[in-house]
């Protein structure tokens, strides 16, 4: 395929001023630069819900990335607002009125029952604070905090060992990385632990693939897995990445394989025979990923822009 000759259709064209361009290109946040183009084609104004089913994100994120944009001065101010989000520090609620209402309070005593029969252990009073804190600061429902106390459980004894302690500052932590992702029903939070346990177990085959079964992987290992399988690859591309990379530079160089599968996802080739087809090797020298120089300063933009969104 010949990339000149390519070019954008016209019908329903969108104009960017160029200092958006610029901007956005600045702000090499790719969700960015997504909404804006999002914003940008339904009229000019944010519409939070319509823009995370487009965009395929919460309308969390959608209003943090809103925020951004304001902050970049490509959005005006507006009444669209995320709902505030609760304080990082949780008040300071009076031990007697955490008793209170874990004896009062139907829906409460029950999450702490199953708190204390999942962890093994009568709650402490400064326990039963963070287990407050959760249900009535970050207002969590009670079917919901119950399978956020399992997560955390089987998540600390899968690495741990089911013999040390779990404080309840983890689950805590977790608690607000929940309420961050909007995991507010039981459907939601089942489905984003579904999520994580495919995720997992596909990384431990491309682990396998890479030719690493004898040590665990470092935390900047797992990053690099972690965006792969965002990108789409699967084991079998991967290890012909892992493949490559030892073929030309003697060992495995994850920066170096991290430009192999990059190259690949700019052209999108993903599965094993599209890459097979759509990439073979040169037959003179070591394979590197390609680079196409542009001349023209509009299009060199505009490219910049396409990548930043894809990768992003």
């Amino acid at each position: 395929m010949d990339d000149a000759k390519l070019k954008l259709n016209s019908p329903g064209m969108l104009a960017l001023p160029s200092r958006h361009v610029d901007r956005l290109l600045e702000c090499a946040d790719g969700d960015c630069a997504r909404l804006y183009l999002q914003i940008l084609k339904n009229g000019g104004a944010l519409d939070a819900a319509l823009a995370a089913r487009e965009l395929r994100l919460s309308v969390q994120a959608v209003r943090g990335l809103a925020m951004k944009l304001e902050g970049m001065g490509l959005l005006a101010g507006s009444e669209e607002r995320s709902r505030p989000l609760p304080d990082r520090e949780p008040p300071e609620y009076q031990a007697a009125d955490v008793v209170r209402r874990s004896q009062s309070d139907p829906d409460f005593q029950a999450v702490v029952t199953e708190a204390q029969n999942v962890l093994g252990r009568v709650l402490s009073s400064t326990d039963l604070k963070k287990l407050f804190g959760i249900y009535d600061g970050l207002g969590l429902p009670p079917a919901v905090i119950m399978q956020l106390i399992h997560y955390c459980k089987q998540e600390h004894d899968r690495r741990y060992g089911a013999t040390r302690h779990l404080g309840f500052a983890v689950i805590e932590k977790e608690a607000y990385a929940w309420f961050d992702r909007e995991l507010m029903t039981l459907d939601q939070a089942e489905s984003w632990i579904r999520e994580q346990e495919r995720r997992r177990s596909l990384a431990a085959e491309v682990q396998r693939a890479v030719g690493i079964r004898d040590r665990e992987l470092s935390p900047t290992e797992k990053k690099y897995i972690a965006s792969w399988i965002d990108m789409g690859f699967g084991p079998e591309a991967l290890a012909l990445a892992a493949d490559r990379t030892v073929t030309n530079t003697g060992a495995l160089k994850w920066k170096y394989m991290d430009s192999i599968v990059r190259s690949w996802h700019s052209k999108g080739l993903h599965t094993l025979p599209e890459i097979e087809q759509g990439d073979r090797r040169p037959s003179r020298g070591n394979w590197e990923p390609s680079t196409v120089e542009v001349d023209e300063q509009e299009l060199r933009r505009l490219q910049k822009l396409h990548e930043l969104i894809k990768n992003g």
